[in-house]
């Protein structure tokens, strides 16, 4: 969903191309008028990739931008499932400019009514990314929430004729961040404090029950084990789900004890990841085995297992590869 105002808006910010002055890091603060919910703006496509404004919202959100530019890109450390799950779970919503074929059937439509017309690659885009779905259509809450980023930030953008975009300051040893606040009607620019805390990896209770079954089982089993999201979608284009995978094999052998789908289509996110270590649990229970040892490749596996890994007294490590388990990645029929 999308209004003749906010494709305006995208024009203007089209023409204005700001990637090639600003960095993904020159962020801005915005407080919204009604809600006073905090979101970040981001400026993407310094190297012509992508090119978009990304608005992060929620506290949740701006930590987990933080984690993300953490890591190197040159050298990353973080796994390449753990690096896609922290985009396509953190709470934003994005203008970005594409090619034709990458527009859903509303969109086309929709501009086709307001008498549009683009060529090439710059064919607007206007996304909301929420955990466990795929990038959908906005709402009208939405709407107004990148209304609002864009007004915003065509009105700073003119002042900065150069580089370097200076929207942080450190004053009296703390570091403040550029921030756009409505007072009494009227748009005023502040500086706030600047966050600068990393999301931490979820690592959810295990159910004291389960554990104590697992205790019970006389099988000693070295275990690799994996969960990750899947890009393949579950439902039409525009409204879609991703699926979480949960595995679990035998180290020595490959032979395969559990491997269960996970989604948010009946439960919150936060109930899908809360639910993780049990579905690791009853996967080793429905097999009547224990683990004597756990490999996982990816941080997000071993966060939603370090805890009941310590329940059992079990050795829990991270392995660079995991043969076992891309075999089983690579042939999955979805």
């Amino acid at each position: 969903m999308s209004t003749p105002i906010l494709h305006d808006l995208a024009r203007k910010f089209y023409d204005l191309a700001p990637w090639e002055l600003w960095e993904e890091t020159d962020l801005i603060r915005l407080i919204h008028p009604q809600t006073g919910e905090t979101a970040h703006i981001s400026i993407m496509g310094e190297y012509s990739e992508h090119r978009a404004l990304a608005l992060y919202i929620g506290i949740e959100a701006f930590h987990r931008y933080n984690l993300m530019q953490s890591d190197d890109p040159c050298d990353p450390e973080f796994p390449e499932e753990d690096r896609l799950c922290l985009v396509l779970e953190t709470r934003q919503l994005q203008l970005s400019f594409g090619q034709r074929n990458e527009l859903t059937t509303d969109e086309l439509s929709g501009i086709k009514k307001l008498g549009l017309k683009f060529r090439g690659d710059n064919w607007p885009m206007f996304r909301s990314f929420k955990p466990g779905y795929a990038p959908g259509a906005l709402d009208e809450a939405e709407i107004v929430w990148l209304t609002l980023a864009l007004e915003q930030f065509l009105e700073l953008a003119p002042q900065w004729k150069k580089p370097p975009v200076k929207t942080f300051r450190i004053k009296n040893d703390t570091c403040d961040i550029l921030t756009r606040i409505c007072h009494n009607g009227t748009w005023q620019s502040t500086w706030t404090e600047h966050d600068g805390m990393s999301f931490e990896w979820p690592t959810p209770e295990p159910s004291e029950l389960l554990i104590e079954k697992i205790k019970q089982h006389q099988k000693l089993v070295d275990l690799d084990c994996h969960f990750q999201l899947l890009t393949a979608l579950i439902g039409p284009k525009g409204s879609a789900i991703f699926p979480y995978i949960a595995i679990s094999v035998d180290a020595k052998s490959g032979f395969i004890f559990g491997m269960e789908l996970l989604s948010v289509e009946k439960q919150t996110h936060k109930e899908l990841i809360a639910s993780v270590p049990d579905v690791f649990l009853k996967q080793w229970d429905k097999a009547a085995i224990r683990p004597a040892s756990i490999r996982v490749r990816s941080i997000t596996s071993y966060s939603m297992l370090e805890i009941a890994a310590a329940d059992l007294n079990t050795p829990l490590r991270r392995a660079n590869r995991l043969p076992h388990i891309d075999h089983i990645l690579d042939n999955l029929p979805i």
